[in-house]
């Protein structure tokens, strides 16, 4: 079988296209820091100016219909913009931003007048967004949300929202809108008690404060190509008497769990639904490729390797886990193509890589020793990407936990928990 992602004639012209504008756009003094931490304000700024070029062409969401900012492409000319963006260590779109998520959620619930103002913002790049769900007392059970977005008794086209979240957010804020879910009936059952709003962020009672956390981002977020995509820090937000007009309402006032399933269906892999945006490409995942040529010609570690041997199964099995997770992605890369949508195939993705995160942070410490565990300059080895990838497999919980993945694989396989 052939697992080449080779150009066929029509993505060769293309990528000359895109290569050109990229050539011409993407700044010089652009840096590319595996440890998001290490991006300033500044290098945050070129990419969101990139964002913007992007969102102009289309190019930003290239998938997405052109009709509310997105470029319309079908999934072949997609993955010639995620491939040659990788080639540059760059990522769609360039920077941490749930607008991966409120997007789908817009086109799959939202009306015909709430597609057309809400998703060109974020489609073009203008509207940077939050994902708002995690509170103290909700995480994976979405349904216990505490924060209360209540209908005024005295304007009855506003919601009044009082609480907090927790875990969200990225590096710099604020954002300009969140993706927030809510309580909106003290007395409806549950299930039947939520509501999802596209909400500014710069309303009157709101305050973020940031959460500085011991991972920078998921396996996923800091191992591929780019680490743009990775949070490196998280925030509290507190809502005290917020306003928020029902215009910004996603779906009825009780219809939150619905809207909220379409949105976690993206999170949890499952990319096939939203608008044709599948899976568009197989990302490298950085931190097997270097962790094996460490292996290969590093001559510290070639020597702990002869004179510990037993060691060579946790190289083995670094090696075999990448290639099940690079066909995986392979075969999600090519359902949409084939027209196909197989359920559980994200969700069953997501979850081997989380697993495999927590298995390389053992490999990488047994094999590499001291030195996957520190980004100091003299003792530490790939600009300190080994140190960020053992804080980040810790990092299991975002996008669902394992078995939360489990419930929905099995829902997708229509078997019992």
């Amino acid at each position: 079988m052939n697992f080449a992602n080779d150009y066929n004639d029509v993505q060769e012209e293309f990528a000359k296209e895109v290569r050109a504008w990229l050539d011409e756009n993407v700044p010089k003094d652009l840096v590319r820091p595996r440890n998001i931490l290490k991006m300033s304000r500044e290098q945050w700024e070129m990419r969101r100016g990139l964002c913007r070029k992007l969102g102009e062409k289309g190019w930003l969401y290239p998938s997405y219909p052109a009709e509310y900012g997105g470029g319309g492409l079908g999934g072949d000319k997609a993955a010639v913009l995620h491939i040659e963006m990788a080639a540059r260590g760059l990522s769609l779109p360039p920077l941490y931003d749930s607008g991966k998520l409120a997007a789908p959620t817009v086109l799959a619930c939202g009306t015909e007048e709430q597609k057309r103002r809400l998703l060109p913002p974020m489609l073009k790049g203008e509207k940077i967004t939050w994902q708002l769900f995690t509170e103290p007392e909700a995480g994976t059970d979405e349904a216990s949300q505490q924060t209360n977005a209540l209908r005024s008794t005295k304007e009855k086209d506003y919601f009044i929202v009082n609480g907090s979240k927790i875990f969200v957010g990225a590096l710099y804020s604020p954002p300009d809108q969140f993706l927030l879910l809510t309580r909106s009936s003290l007395d409806a059952p549950r299930h039947q008690n939520l509501a999802m709003f596209i909400a500014p962020a710069d309303l009157p009672g709101v305050q973020i404060y940031p959460l500085n956390l011991f991972s920078e981002g998921t396996t996923s977020q800091v191992c591929y190509q780019s680490s743009d995509s990775a949070p490196g820090v998280k925030h509290s937000v507190f809502f005290e008497d917020v306003k928020i007009h029902e215009s910004y309402l996603i779906g009825g006032d009780q219809d939150g769990w619905k809207v909220s399933t379409a949105t976690l269906t993206v999170e949890h892999g499952d990319k096939q639904t939203a608008a044709g945006t599948g899976a568009a490409f197989i990302p490298r995942n950085f931190m097997v490729e270097k962790f094996l040529e460490q292996c290969r010609k590093n001559p510290r570690i070639k020597a702990r390797l002869r004179q510990n041997p037993h060691l060579l199964n946790d190289v083995v099995d670094a090696y075999i886990g990448g290639q099940i997770e690079r066909l995986f992605l392979t075969r999600n890369a090519g359902l949409p193509r084939a027209g196909k949508r197989v359920p559980y195939a994200g969700p069953q993705t997501t979850l081997f890589i989380k697993n495999q995160g927590l298995a390389m942070t053992g490999y990488m410490a047994r094999v590499l020793g001291p030195y996957a565990l520190t980004s100091d300059e003299e003792w530490g080895m790939e600009d300190g990407l080994f140190e960020v990838c053992e804080r980040a497999g810790l990092c299991i919980a975002p996008g669902g936990t394992p078995e939360a993945l489990k419930i929905v694989i099995s829902r997708g396989l229509r078997i019992g928990r």
